[in-house]
């Protein structure tokens, strides 16, 4: 495992920065709980740097955080954890040393992991269906189920899955496989080793998409009526699709651009080991 160095920001327009909490919640006991509300529209933040994150439905329209520590070595007290609410967003670091504050776009400053403590933090995370929320982890797993009016969901070493977002998602992980199944586009998915995979039942808006991988398979899937115009490249597989394609330039195997339909919106996707794949819903 990497010693992971985490700068991770979510820009939110319009918000102005805020100071840091500087708050150490959580030092004592294994597990810690935040509970608020937080406006419709606004974002839900959670950042982590050794653990997974996960998202799931409210059962009563308000925001419900439990944070659980898991170490080996008996040092879960050096873990301790931030908020800060800003504008109107909500956003909770877990904070592993005292050089990394929590600010509303993430970390203010790089924090890493003590080498000597092999905390990790398992945030579950419920909230109403019609926030935005970002997903953030550096080791660990991320997933969003059944919430998110826009979704961004981040990790370094672990997989993303994305289920049933309301608006556009942004996966991305360097290490693992990204997954996105979702009731409304666009969707933008990167990974370095892992298949990507984006299911979308419709789309809104005319916002570009973008799909990326090297040692995997790019699959997108989208509605039977769908406009783009596109670029697919890949390296060592082959590209096809369930939709006529007018091609313009060179065509090869490996290689296609062009429109579907009456074009619009930009769809791009490359992979290096492995196939390019569109596929109507």
């Amino acid at each position: 495992m990497i010693k992971p160095i985490l700068v991770i920001a979510i820009a939110c327009a319009g918000l102005a920065p805020a100071a840091s909490a500087q708050q150490q919640l959580g030092r004592e006991g294994n597990t810690w709980r935040w509970d608020g509300r937080v406006e419709s529209g606004r974002w839900m933040n959670i950042f982590n740097v050794n653990g997974s994150v996960q998202f799931l439905p409210s059962p009563d329209n308000m925001v419900h955080v439990l944070a659980e520590k898991t170490s080996s070595r008996g040092r879960e007290e050096e873990v301790h954890y931030e908020v800060v609410q800003q504008g109107g967003n909500v956003t909770i670091c877990a904070i592993w040393n005292d050089n990394a504050t929590c600010e509303d776009n993430g970390y203010s400053k790089a924090s890493d992991r003590n080498e000597n403590n092999n905390t990790t933090v398992k945030f579950t995370v419920r909230v109403p269906r019609d926030l935005r929320v970002g997903a953030n982890s550096v080791n660990g797993g991320v997933t969003v189920r059944d919430v998110g009016a826009e979704v961004k969901a981040t990790t370094v070493n672990g997989s993303v899955e994305v289920r049933n977002a309301s608006g556009r998602v942004r996966a991305n992980t360097v290490n693992g496989a990204v997954d996105v199944n979702t009731s409304v586009g666009p969707v933008s998915a990167h990974t370095v080793n892992g298949n990507v995979e984006a299911r979308m039942a419709a789309l809104q808006g005319t916002d570009d998409m973008d799909f990326k991988t090297v040692n995997g398979s790019v699959t997108i899937i989208v509605p039977a009526r769908f406009d783009a115009d596109f670029r697919f490249d890949t390296v060592h597989g082959g590209i096809s699709s369930d939709f006529p394609m007018t091609l313009t330039g060179r065509f090869g195997p490996r290689h296609a651009r062009g429109t579907i339909g009456s074009g619009g919106r930009d769809i791009r996707a490359s992979a290096v080991n492995g196939s390019i794949e569109l596929r109507k819903q």
